[in-house]
């Protein structure tokens, strides 16, 4: 009686916004916590739902609930649900499934030493998860309560199931997790996310907004904490799952009564009851597998500027000298330039200035394309951020610091520079006012129809300027050699599930007659053809 007391004082039902009193006091507290992603102060009212009260990150947007309701509180919601759940002994065969997919995608990933691995799983039911995970092989699965106990690189894995969410500082277990782990050493988590349908869908009736999770991430978040606590090759992607629609009801009375969770009950009730236990719903979850590996920690992140260069002997060197006098707070710089065999005396130039500390030089034997001459570059370049530079000065290297600021401040993980500060007619030639029309309309028949397969709404998905971590890489594979490359990389990141974020930068167009290497013909009709294949075909899973 007393912890049903204690609940029904901790959770009232009630979803209307706190009095502005009691908000102003409540960002005032949560304003002493700093952002475990980003380090930012600044958190905004989102919602007050089942009596909780949620705050994002005004930088990075991780939402967190605040105030934290007590362990004890915690503990009486978890009883009181489970005294709604019908009596039974035996676990579904459903969550079985579910921890054995878990274990056998990590076991994928450490191939034929999988099963000598030592095994950190951090979970809330390790008892479940640890029991299918010796069912599946592995021996040697150690389960520590606190990250912090031990200091020592033991392990050559790590499961961390619904756990990550859970933490008082999620930034700091993801340190300790870097720290108790080998080096190379895979990580697996399970952490449901803002991005998942079920999240969108039902907004503030969310399944997931309960007291015992105390953060709540978005993809671009939860890449960002890795990424900057010494993880890398990171691979993101849905948890799958069927359940049978007596498993539906019965997770729909453990979860907060919502309209969502009510309606899912009466409908399951409904069907008959022959049905009920034989057949599987496939389920969108709110639940994401992410596996990273550890990487070695930089003291200082790092700066890959890529340039490629054919036939700009009169703009190469002024521009080159730009880059490489060009310095970005906070970042060290390397310049990568691939110099495609030029017949105007730009690789002359090109030996001649390309040399001291910092700057590589790859000298192709012939000239295949812009994409292939940035895909040389990429596959050399181990910067964490990537900014890919033309060397024909339309583009203004000064732009540099904002548009690398997003990435250091862990607010985006892809930026482009957009060229559409005003008017959508960016090509303005005086010597070809005809050409400079037909690009701009073949700008915006593009650009529309981009954003219209991916629902997105940028304004200058083509732009030369695209700085990205280079982690965002990950698992693709390139193939493109022209301009339609350009689609290329941007499509397969939005496949990835990276959110763009446009700059404003500054542009000074040139005209064919001025050096411009796109073709009136043959490009158009790559681009379409990028459109519809990227768009379509399948993106391969890496083996991690």
């Amino acid at each position: 009686m007393e912890a049903e007391m204690e609940l029904k004082e901790a959770l009232p039902l009630s979803r209307q916004p706190l009095p502005l009193q009691d908000l102003r006091s409540s960002q005032q507290l949560v304003a002493q916590d700093r952002c475990p992603v980003c380090g930012g102060l600044e958190w905004n009212y989102v919602m007050h739902a089942h009596g909780l009260t949620f705050f994002s990150c005004e930088n990075c947007r991780l939402m967190r609930l605040h105030p934290q309701p007590s362990a004890r509180t915690v503990h009486s919601i978890k009883r009181v649900a489970a005294e709604n759940l019908p009596d039974t002994e035996e676990t579904p065969v459903e969550e079985l499934e579910r921890a054995r997919n878990y274990w056998m995608r990590l076991r994928s990933s450490l191939g034929k030493d999988a099963f000598k691995s030592n095994v950190l799983l951090v979970s809330s039911e390790p008892d479940l998860i640890r029991r299918v995970g010796y069912d599946v092989g592995f021996q040697q699965i150690e389960v520590i309560a606190d990250v912090a106990s031990s200091e020592v690189e033991k392990f050559d894995a790590c499961l961390a199931v619904f756990a990550l969410e859970r933490m008082d500082d999620p930034a700091e277990g993801i340190a300790r997790l870097h720290r108790l782990l080998k080096a190379g050493a895979r990580l697996l988590l399970v952490v449901p996310l803002l991005d998942s349908w079920p999240a969108r869908f039902c907004r503030d009736a969310w399944t997931e907004l309960r007291p015992e999770n105390r953060f709540y991430f978005s993809a671009d978040t939860l890449r960002a904490a890795l990424l900057g606590h010494g993880f890398d090759r990171l691979w993101l992607e849905p948890d799958r799952r069927r359940y049978t629609i007596a498993h539906l009801e019965r997770r729909s009375r453990f979860y907060p009564s919502t309209w969502f969770t009510r309606t899912v009950e009466v409908v399951c009730r409904l069907v008959p009851s022959f049905w009920r236990h034989r057949f599987r719903v496939p389920i969108a979850t709110s639940a994401f597998l992410l596996a990273a590996t550890k990487a070695d920690l930089r003291s200082r992140p790092k700066l890959s500027i890529i340039m490629p260069v054919y036939n700009e002997v009169s703009t190469f060197e002024q521009c080159f000298k730009a880059v490489r006098d060009k310095n970005v707070d906070g970042l060290d710089k390397d310049i990568i330039v691939v110099e495609s065999n030029s017949s105007d005396g730009t690789r002359e130039v090109a030996q001649k200035i390309c040399a001291g500390d910092g700057v590589r030089l790859i000298l192709q034997d012939r000239a295949a394309g812009k994409g292939n001459a940035v895909r040389a570059g990429l596959a050399i370049a181990d910067g964490d951020i990537v900014l890919i530079q033309d060397a024909d000065l339309e583009y203004d290297v000064d732009d540099y610091d904002e548009l690398v600021k997003p990435i250091l401040q862990r607010r985006a993980a892809l930026v482009l520079g957009s060229r559409h500060t005003g008017s959508w007619k960016m090509r303005k030639f005086n010597d070809q006012p005809l050409v400079a029309s037909f690009f701009n309309l073949g700008h915006f028949f593009f650009c529309t129809s981009l954003n219209l397969l991916f629902g997105q709404a940028m304004k200058d998905p083509f732009t030369m300027f695209k700085v990205f971590q280079r982690d965002c890489l990950h698992g693709l594979d390139f193939e493109c050699d022209r301009f339609d490359f350009d689609f290329e990389i941007l499509m397969k990141l939005l496949r990835k599930g990276y959110k763009p974020l446009e700059l404003p930068v500054n542009y000074r167009a040139r005209s064919l007659a001025e050096g411009k290497k796109v073709t009136v013909v043959r490009d158009p009709l790559t681009w379409l053809r990028a459109l519809v294949k990227y768009r379509f075909t399948k993106i391969s899973r890496p083996p991690f």
